[in-house]
């Protein structure tokens, strides 16, 4: 193998890692099908990500995604925030919010695609983003940071 034919073999090996790397830190809402009662919670591992609702009353599944909300750390920034709440119906029709729980997982999240994500606000006037679509994917975002 000549030189010049090495050196293109390892900036391609070079480019398909960062790549690779790249995609594994995006990711999206945990799938529905994923996410399961436990303890009387919703809770699910996904990723870098712990996922958990509050205390449901009674024994369920999670049918279907809504949408998502970001919470972004200053002003309208997506670069520095973190995901508030993926949003879901159960089997049984009710609403059911799953947050990231902090500890020793991810601590700030940045959106990575502006397609879905739309700047609104809350209840208390703050900027906030909302992701309303039916794919979890689609609503992505990536761990920046952990503790």
């Amino acid at each position: 193998m000549n030189l010049p034919m090495f050196k293109q073999l390892i900036g391609l090996l070079i480019l398909t890692i960062s790549v690779v790397g790249q995609a594994r830190a995006e990711q999206g809402c945990p799938y529905p099908s994923t996410i399961k009662y436990i303890d009387g919670h919703f809770k699910i591992a996904d990723k870098n990500v712990l996922w958990q609702s509050p205390k449901v009353e009674t024994s369920d599944f999670i049918d279907l995604f809504v949408g998502a909300i970001f919470m972004p750390g200053k002003g309208d920034e997506r670069e520095n925030g973190y995901m508030d709440k993926c949003l879901y119906r159960t089997g049984s029709g009710q609403l059911a919010a799953l947050r990231p729980v902090t500890g020793d997982l991810a601590t700030n999240m940045s959106l990575t695609s502006t397609l879905y994500w739309q700047l609104g606000t809350d209840s208390f006037n703050q900027p906030v983003y909302l992701c309303r679509d039916s794919q979890p994917d689609n609503c992505a975002f990536r761990v920046n940071s952990q503790l």
